[in-house]
């Protein structure tokens, strides 16, 4: 009888939700205008930064590859930076990346010599396409997540994908590239989480008007439009890139307020209006 009436008394438990099928979300963290994933190579926690921009499964920097047993191919690549810096990169396979409870078992990789030393925030290195486009993936920076979809998991809630505006895109070594309009001229993108900002090839600005900010050139057009959705005003920095042959980058300040899907099999860019 008292255990009864305790048990009728105490306060009920909850069920927990039921797990997502074919679906794992990710955390991410916003600093210095990068989004960073924690992950595990070999059991050892890295921090890398998420970066659609690169095409590596995971890129790690030299003193990162001292502290994990790797295994070096002997084959090399010469790598180039947006400014056209070059460096020859050696290739290795890292015996296994643990993301989200993933397992991944014998990733290959090159190194990351172009990392930005002088950049506010160190990373370890980049987790980029090789790895993220086994996926269908939702970048979300207002809701701090990366969500890996499985190529036959439904889009889990709240990624009304469907209804959001939609372009064709391409997972290249430029990394993930598709077209917008800026003040209602056609431009090529790349859509690239790894740029800290919208950047415009210097020229291409038209007759949007230039400030400086920080001693840089920005200019602010007054339309970005994806389909018939309209994102401006948006801000772009003026720079004379010279990789990729691309026309600028989306970057951190789009990220910051816009959900973005990829879904690399049908090669299609979705973004939350």
């Amino acid at each position: 009888m008292l255990l009864l009436a305790a048990g009728a008394c105490a306060t009920p438990v909850e069920a927990p939700p039921p797990a997502e099928v074919g679906v794992v979300r990710v955390p991410l963290t916003l600093e210095g205008g990068m989004p960073w994933v924690e992950a595990k190579i070999g059991g050892r926690p890295v921090r890398l930064l998420l970066d659609l921009g690169g095409f590596d499964a995971v890129a790690l920097i030299p003193d990162e590859l001292k502290e994990i047993q790797v295994t070096w191919t002997g084959k090399s690549r010469t790598t180039f930076s947006a400014m056209g810096e070059a460096a020859t990169a050696r290739e290795y396979v890292l015996p296994e990346v643990d993301l989200g409870g993933i397992l991944f078992p014998e990733v290959k990789g090159y190194e990351d010599l172009l990392h930005g030393k002088n950049r506010a925030v160190a990373r370890a290195g980049y987790l980029g396409l090789g790895i993220l486009r086994r996926f269908r993936i939702v970048i979300d920076y207002p809701a701090r997540q990366l969500v890996l979809i499985w190529p036959d998991a439904p889009t889990p809630e709240p990624y009304d994908v469907q209804d959001w505006p939609t372009v064709e895109c391409e997972a290249s070594k430029d990394g993930v590239v598709a077209r917008a309009k800026v003040n209602g001229i056609d431009r090529l993108f790349v859509w690239d989480t790894g740029a800290t900002h919208c950047v415009l090839k210097t020229g291409l600005e038209g007759a949007a008007p230039v400030r400086q900010i920080e001693g840089h050139p920005f200019a602010a057009v007054a339309s970005f439009s994806l389909v018939n959705e309209e994102f401006g005003p948006l801000d772009f920095a003026l720079l004379d890139f010279k990789m990729p042959k691309a026309d600028g980058f989306i970057g951190y300040s789009f990220f910051a307020k816009h959900a973005v899907y990829v879904d690399f099999a049908n090669r299609k860019l979705s973004v939350e209006p």
